[in-house]
């Protein structure tokens, strides 16, 4: 009986989302208690491995907050982005100021 191949290990690879918008002093308070929720919620869709959100302070009391989605596939991606209740659409419900950038990226290692 011949031996077989080595079992080769297909690459890793994850598919994300990431958001940056500017969020009021005033606004962080409720912005800040949406997250929580709004994370709690993504979390529970198919294929979401995490949802994580940074924040730093900028001049005049203001915060830069990055948000960033990370899924199993980028089908999974996809669906998120046309149907699923993305950061855009939290911010908006908030009446806070729509992300200023939103890249789609490939994590390849």
């Amino acid at each position: 009986m011949a031996a077989e191949a080595p079992y080769a290990t297909p690459p890793f690879a994850s598919y994300s989302v990431s958001w940056e918008a500017l969020i009021p002093d005033a606004a962080w308070t409720f912005v800040y208690s949406s997250l929580q929720a709004y994370k709690a919620h993504v979390q529970e869709y198919p294929g979401c491995q995490s949802l994580d959100a940074y924040v730093s302070p900028i001049d005049g009391g203001d915060l830069r907050l990055q948000c960033y989605a990370t899924w199993d596939t980028p089908e999974q991606l996809e669906a998120f982005l046309e149907r699923g209740y993305t950061l855009e659409r939290l911010l908006l419900d908030v009446d806070a100021p729509a992300p200023q950038r939103t890249l789609v990226m490939e994590k390849v290692f």
